[in-house]
C-alpha cells in the first residue's frame, strides 16, 4: 500500500453508501492527526484510499499563498475556489498540493504519467481508462471531511465527446496543442475553512499495489507529508503586495475577423431555417501574448469577476508538457453529490449597466427579450431530456426558472433542473449523458457539433469542455469550461460565443461574444502589468 491525492469519484453515486468502519472525531484539536496507526488499519482493510488529515489554524492564510509556498507551480497542483453571484465567497477553497499521477491522451489513447494503480488499465480509450480508474479506486467517503479531499482534477476538453460519439466529424484543425483530457491524481491537498479560520492537510494514502503490505509504512508517509507541509507553512513564500505599472498592455489577435464571424451566423441561421438545427452555438477566439506567471492572472480573475467556479490549474501534455487553465465560470455542467443530480442552464445574457437603474432596465429588457427567452426555455428542456437518460424519470424537475444573476461584466438567465440517479448509475455515465453542455452546443446536439465543425475555423480545445473533480465516493462537481484562459508558452487564449437562433442580428452576436470574453481578457492584460509594490 502506498499513499496518494484527492479524487472525485464516479461510480455508483445512487447506491448506499458502504459503512464507514470509523468516521472524523467531531472535536479533532487543532494540530491532531486522524486517522491513528490503530484505526488506520482498520480502515486499510476494505478501502484503497484513506485520507490522512490534520486540522491547524489558520486564519491569516490564503489560497493563493498556500499554493505558492505549498505547491509551487508544480504540473497536477491547482487552486478550486467559489463566490456566490453576490459577491460572498464560499466555505472551502481546495489548494492541490501533489499529484502521484497524471490521466491524458495521445493519439486518441490513454497515456499516464507517474504511478499506476494496480488494476487500472494502462491503454485503450481515455474515457474506459478513467472510469476503470475510478471503480478500481472507489471508496466510502469519511463524514466531517471538507467535500473535496481526494479525487482526479483537471479539464475534459470539447474534443473528448468524439470518444463517446466517433461518428462525429472532426475536419477543422487542432492549433491550441492540449490533450482533450488532463487529470490529475493529486496526492496531497490543503482546504482552507474560511468560517472557522482553519486549514485542513489532507495526505491520501493510496492502495496502489492493491494488497495488505506495508500498512504501517502507508501510514507513516502519509504523516510525514502532513509533517512536511505543516513545516512549509512555518516559512511561508512571502507575496509581496502589487501594484500596477505603466505600460501598454498585450495586445488582442482575433482568430475569426469579424466578416467571417458574422457570415458563420449567418450560416447558422440558414441552417435553422433548413430544420437542421434548433440552435447552434457560433464562438471565437481571441489570442494574446501572456508574459505575467498564470497564477496572477487567476488573482487577477478571482478579483474581478467573482463566480462559482474559480480555477488556476497547472496541467500537463503527454510529453510532459505543462500549461494552464485559468478560469472564473458561471456555470456548472453537472454535479453528482450522494446520488443527487444539478444542472444550471445558463442562456441569455446582456452587458452590466454603468448605473444601479441602467442595470435594472437590462434587466427588465433580457427577460422581456422573446430571442432570449425562447433560447432559455429550449435549453432547460435540453438539460431536463439529459438528465433523463441517468436520472429516474419522476425526479427529474426544474426548481429555480429564469431567474437573472450578474456578474462583473455580464448579466444571464439562468435556471436549475434537478434529478436523483438511478441505481447503479455513475457519475461518468452522468457526465457522458451532459456533455457538452447544450449552452454551449445547440440542439439537437449531434448536427449543431457538427455544424460548429465546418462553421468555426479551429477546433475548441478547453473551451466548451469541462474543468472540476471526480472523487472515489461517487461524486463530482463539473464546471462549464467559459470565462476560461489557456495559458501556454507564453501566450494566453480565451473564447466565447453565443446561440444562434433564427432571429439573431450578426452584429450583436458578434459584441456578446466579446462581452463574454472580457473578464478573462481584461485579467491577462492587467497581471501583465502587475510589478511588486515598494517595500
Amino acid at each position: 500500500m502506498t499513499v496518494s491525492p484527492p479524487a472525485v469519484g464516479n461510480d455508483r453515486p445512487a447506491d448506499p453508501p458502504a459503512p464507514v468502519p470509523a468516521d472524523l472525531p467531531t472535536d479533532l484539536a487543532w494540530g491532531a492527526t486522524w486517522p491513528s496507526l490503530a484505526t488506520f488499519r482498520t480502515l486499510a482493510l476494505d478501502r484503497r484510499v484513506i485520507p490522512v488529515v490534520r486540522r491547524l489554524l489558520a486564519d491569516d492564510v490564503t489560497p493563493v499563498g498556500l499554493y505558492r509556498t505549498l505547491a509551487g507551480g508544480r504540473p497536477g497542483t491547482f487552486v478550486l475556489e467559489s463566490a456566490e453571484v453576490d459577491g460572498t465567497w464560499s466555505r472551502y477553497s481546495f489548494v492541490g498540493v501533489n499529484s502521484r499521477a497524471t490521466l491524458t491522451v495521445q493519439d486518441g489513447r490513454a497515456v499516464w504519467l507517474g504511478d499506476v494503480p494496480v488494476g487500472v488499465p494502462t491503454g485503450g480509450d481515455v474515457l474506459d481508462v478513467l472510469g476503470a480508474t475510478l471503480e478500481a479506486l472507489r471508496t466510502p467517503a469519511v463524514a466531517g471531511l471538507p467535500p473535496l479531499t481526494g479525487g482526479l482534477v483537471g479539464a475534459l476538453g470539447w474534443d473528448v465527446v468524439r470518444h463517446w460519439e466517433p461518428t462525429l466529424p472532426a475536419k477543422a484543425p487542432e492549433e491550441l496543442g492540449v490533450p482533450e483530457v488532463t487529470l490529475s491524481l493529486a496526492t496531497d491537498l490543503a482546504v482552507v475553512d474560511h468560517v472557522d479560520g482553519t486549514v485542513w492537510l489532507v495526505a491520501n494514502a493510496i492502495n496502489f499495489d492493491a494488497t495488505d503490505e506495508r500498512v504501517d509504512e502507508a501510514h507513516a508517509d502519509a504523516v510525514a507529508r502532513l509533517d512536511a507541509m505543516q513545516r512549509a507553512l512555518a516559512s511561508p513564500v512571502a507575496t509581496p503586495p502589487a501594484v500596477l505599472a505603466d505600460g501598454p498592455e498585450p495586445e488582442l489577435e482575433f482568430r475569426t475577423a469579424r466578416d467571417d464571424f458574422e457570415q458563420a451566423v449567418r450560416a447558422g441561421k440558414e441552417a435553422i431555417r433548413d430544420g437542421e438545427v434548433f440552435q447552434v452555438v457560433i464562438s471565437q477566439r481571441l489570442d494574446l501574448d501572456c508574459p505575467a506567471d498564470p497564477l496572477d492572472v487567476y488573482r487577477v480573475l478571482r478579483t474581478i469577476n467573482p463566480s462559482p467556479y474559480m480555477y488556476y490549474m497547472c496541467l500537463q501534455d503527454a510529453d510532459g508538457a505543462p500549461f494552464s487553465v485559468v478560469g472564473s465560470s458561471p456555470e456548472t455542467l453537472v454535479k453528482v453529490t450522494d446520488g443527487h443530480v444539478t444542472t444550471f442552464p445558463i442562456a441569455g445574457s446582456r452587458p452590466r449597466g454603468a448605473t444601479p437603474e441602467a442595470d435594472a432596465a437590462l434587466v427588465t429588457e433580457l427577460l422581456a427579450d422573446p430571442k432570449e427567452r425562447a433560447e432559455h426555455v429550449m435549453l432547460v428542456d435540453l438539460s431536463r431530456n439529459d438528465l433523463v437518460k441517468v436520472c429516474v424519470p419522476t425526479s427529474v424537475e426544474v426548481v429555480d426558472f429564469m431567474a437573472v444573476r450578474r456578474f462583473s461584466h455580464i448579466m444571464h438567465i439562468c435556471s436549475t433542473v434537478v434529478g436523483t440517479l438511478r441505481a447503479g448509475a455513475t457519475a461518468l455515465e452522468t457526465l457522458k449523458a451532459t456533455f457538452p453542455a447544450g449552452t454551449l452546443s445547440g440542439a439537437p446536439k449531434p448536427r449543431a457539433i457538427a455544424l460548429i465543425d465546418e462553421l468555426e475555423p479551429a477546433r475548441r480545445g478547453i473551451y466548451g469542455g469541462t474543468v472540476g473533480y471526480f472523487d472515489f465516493a461517487g461524486n463530482m462537481d463539473m464546471a462549464i469550461a467559459i470565462r476560461t484562459a489557456l495559458i501556454r508558452d507564453g501566450r494566453a487564449s480565451v473564447q466565447a460565443g453565443g446561440g444562434i437562433v433564427a432571429d439573431s442580428v450578426e452584429s450583436l452576436e458578434y459584441e456578446e461574444s466579446r462581452n463574454k470574453a472580457a473578464a478573462a481578457v481584461r485579467a491577462v492584460q492587467v497581471a501583465a502589468r502587475l510589478r511588486p509594490g515598494p517595500a
